[in-house]
């Protein structure tokens, strides 16, 4: 299945959404945020893949060190469109709608799986 990992994420008005990239801990002792880039498809997936999940806290390395592989294979493939197995794009598919707001979720499942909502 060919996925454009360079797809814009938007928002439902059409415009993009900024990722926050961490920027420390305020004099508060909470988290600060710096607005980063544009999120993608290709971000969300990586940042996805190489998340930790409270549900997964004991979850075997194998398995870790599988969706680093594909996080890394997806992060530096150089052309906009990637060939995904359909296994691979369900993991991704599934990872996200784990990290992420609903919006997001639903844009990137349009893409990753275009039949999900049928």
């Amino acid at each position: 299945m060919k996925i454009n990992l360079d797809h814009k994420i938007t928002r439902l008005d059409g415009t993009d959404f900024i990722d926050l990239e961490s920027d420390g801990i305020d004099e508060k002792g909470k988290p600060k945020f710096k607005e980063s880039k544009l999120l993608t498809l290709r971000k969300a997936i990586v940042d996805s893949l190489t998340s930790s999940y409270k549900d997964e806290s004991n979850l075997d390395p194998k398995i870790k060190a599988q969706r680093g592989w594909l996080a890394m294979k997806i992060w530096n493939h150089p052309e906009p469109f990637i060939d995904l197995s359909v296994d691979d794009a369900k993991l991704c598919k599934d990872l996200i709608g784990k990290r992420y707001s609903p919006l997001i979720v639903t844009e990137a499942w349009e893409i990753l799986d275009p039949d999900w909502n049928k």
